[in-house]
């Protein structure tokens, strides 16, 4: 805030006049960059995923990481089209949650020089560091970050040894969250007093058995090594009536 860290808003769309117009919102609204999602449930061909990013992009100035997810969209960003997109220096970066950690290798063959390879897989994100990626834009270290950071950096180093301790750290946690995301992450923050468990339909909160669960594989890291606000303002019994 207030020029101390940089916001990267989401802003896709499986519309694109709609996802022009959450760019457009977020540049307005004083962000640094926009995380745009390939279309998802519409299934569009590479030609469809192409043109609707660099519609994206000519809405705004604001650079853009592009999000490949085909669990959630269905298709993917073929590497043709991601190195063609990559060309302009308004797509800054990739956020790669395939789960494929060879993807690095093949991948930094075809963009410019600059152009950064995120993870976006929690699970795989030291592997694909390992062979070449840039970094992750990472869910569980919403919870965890200085372990994160530890761990990326011992990468980074090429103590890998360290890195794989630390990761077999989290791998409870990170199972925990990715059965259930983002319920499961918004339940682990409100445990640790950031904010409320409530989800808009159609996601609705954890029940008892995936909550103690979380609850597990957070206390399992240990209090120095989680998340705390400095300041905790959620009281679970005001949110109880909805």
């Amino acid at each position: 805030m207030h020029g101390r860290s940089r916001i990267i808003a989401g802003a896709g769309s499986n519309s694109t006049s709609q996802a022009v117009e959450l760019t457009r919102r977020a540049e307005a609204a004083g962000a640094d960059a926009v995380l745009s999602v390939v279309p998802y449930y519409n299934k569009p061909m590479q030609a469809g995923i192409e043109a609707h990013f660099r519609a994206v992009a000519q809405s705004t100035g604001l650079p853009i990481i592009l999000r490949d997810i085909p669990s959630r969209t269905v298709r993917e960003l073929a590497d043709d089209t991601h190195a063609r997109l990559a060309q302009s220096k308004q797509f800054i970066g990739l956020r790669d949650g395939t789960g494929d950690v060879t993807r690095p290798m093949h991948l930094s063959a075809l963009v410019p020089p600059g152009f950064r390879l995120l993870s976006g897989d929690d699970a795989t994100a030291l592997a694909f560091m390992a062979s070449g990626g840039d970094g992750c834009i990472s869910m569980i270290s919403n919870v965890a970050p200085g372990l994160c950071q530890v761990i990326f950096e011992s990468c980074g180093n090429a103590w890998l040894q360290s890195a794989r301790y630390l990761q077999r750290r989290l791998a409870p946690l990170t199972a925990a969250l990715v059965k259930e995301n983002p319920a499961a992450l918004k339940y682990a923050l409100c445990l640790l007093g950031f904010m409320s468990p409530t989800t808009r339909l159609p996601i609705v909160e954890l029940i008892d058995a995936a909550k103690a669960e979380v609850a597990s594989a957070i206390a399992e890291i240990g209090d120095e090594d989680i998340a705390c606000p400095s300041e905790s303002w959620y009281d679970p019994g005001k949110d109880a009536g909805g």
